[in-house]
């Protein structure tokens, strides 16, 4: 695609410098969903799904997710492992999550993505004359996840190259957070298939001294990011109220 092509992906109202964060505690760590991370190397995800689908009927309190996307999605955001990449459109929230239970010791990375020039690199979707992220009605997400009953029958994903998609934000948590996702085909670590360039493209990181993290955290709870806000939920707000009252000498 020639660039004053890909210049034009923009053009429509809204589409203009869409950028997307991720904080992470450590600057050296990958940029890799929890399912392909070494704790889970021989995890069958096609039981994870139905274990989880199972036994969260009883458990989600809002409206039932709909279909196998907004359960995906749910899944990942109660911390089950997934070929989802959390990010953000919100930069303060992705520094939230770089510096919230940071151990002082190691620098902090905001890493930021254009989600236009991820799937811009995806040939798959190029050819599907795409632009932007992808959203999960689309007949070209079926490539990255299918039904439970033909995962069972042994069907396998055979997509290499992540792709940004466009979640409905079904879940409070989603909606406080703003998120986004990189969705993983076979390929595992978004860090290891590009150099991170010096000039902007389209994957950048910003490296956060460990010495102004607890700083950085204390300047976000003024500015009203903080555990309530980010996790609303009784569980955001206890957590919150510690942090409001525990001793630091």
């Amino acid at each position: 695609m020639a660039r004053d092509k890909f210049s034009k992906l923009r053009d429509h109202r809204g589409n203009h410098d869409i950028t997307w964060f991720r904080g992470q505690h450590q600057t050296s760590w990958s940029l890799k969903p929890k399912l392909y991370r070494p704790e889970f190397i021989k995890a069958d995800e096609t039981e994870i799904r139905d274990l989880f689908q199972s036994r969260a009927l009883q458990l989600v309190h809002s409206r039932k997710p709909a279909d196998k996307w907004e359960w995906y999605f749910l899944m990942q955001h109660h911390g089950a492992p997934t070929r989802l990449l959390d990010w953000t459109e919100n930069p303060l929230i992705a520094l939230f999550f770089a510096v919230k239970h940071h151990n002082y010791k190691e620098d902090a990375a905001v890493w930021l993505l254009d989600p236009y020039w991820l799937n811009h690199q995806n040939t798959f979707l190029e050819k599907k004359d795409i632009s932007g992220p992808i959203l999960p009605s689309w007949r070209e997400s079926n490539q990255y996840l299918f039904d439970l009953e033909k995962a069972f029958e042994g069907k396998k994903i055979r997509t290499k190259f992540p792709a940004a998609i466009q979640a409905p934000h079904i879940d409070i948590r989603l909606h406080a957070q703003e998120s986004r996702f990189v969705v993983f085909g076979k390929d595992h670590d978004l860090k290891e298939m590009f150099k991170i360039p010096k000039r902007k493209l389209g994957l950048a990181r910003i490296s956060i001294s460990a010495k102004h993290v607890q700083r950085i955290e204390d300047e976000l709870a003024v500015l009203g990011i903080h555990a309530a806000s980010v996790f609303p939920e009784l569980d955001g707000l206890g957590e919150f109220v510690c942090d409001q009252w525990m001793y630091q000498p």
